[in-house]
């Protein structure tokens, strides 16, 4: 990574190289995922389109190489963030990036009112640990709960 990394809000224009990021990035464990190119680019601009919406990419030399995207929500005691997906090139992993985006992300939500940012990842993987380490935890009010459609796959 160079020493001029900027963290700026995403933008239309980023979104096919986050997707491409994206692609790479959940490829590789803990998530082993087979993500299209085209899939990736559709749930990013789904959730740059979703009302409430904010992101930050991380840009060195022109080129992005991780991003964080997500989407404000009206809850009944304030405004909580929803991070829907976040990554960095696995070559920049460990480098400081994810801690400053979440940094910038933290401080910029923190200034327009909202009191939470949460999120969904897997258990006891390396981006929990990354998580907690910014200080995230485990809720004990909630839970993950889910059902297969038939058909489909989990």
């Amino acid at each position: 990574m160079s020493s001029s990394i900027k963290l700026k809000p995403i933008e239309h224009g980023h979104l096919k190289e986050c997707a491409d990021l994206f692609t790479a990035v959940f490829s590789h464990p803990p998530w082993d995922e087979t993500w299209s190119q085209e899939i990736a680019l559709e749930r990013l601009k789904n959730c740059y389109d979703t009302p409430g919406s904010y992101g930050i990419v991380a840009i060195s030399e022109d080129k992005v190489f991780g991003f964080a995207i997500g989407h404000v929500e009206a809850w009944y005691e304030n405004r909580h963030f929803y991070l829907k997906e976040m990554c960095v090139h696995p070559t920049n992993q460990r480098s400081g990036t994810g801690t400053k985006i979440m940094d910038r992300l933290h401080q910029t939500l923190s200034s327009k009112g909202v009191s939470m940012i949460y999120l969904l990842t897997a258990r006891e993987s390396s981006a929990e640990a990354f998580y907690e380490n910014c200080g995230f935890s485990n809720s004990s009010r909630m839970t993950m709960l889910f059902k297969t459609i038939k058909g489909l796959k989990q």
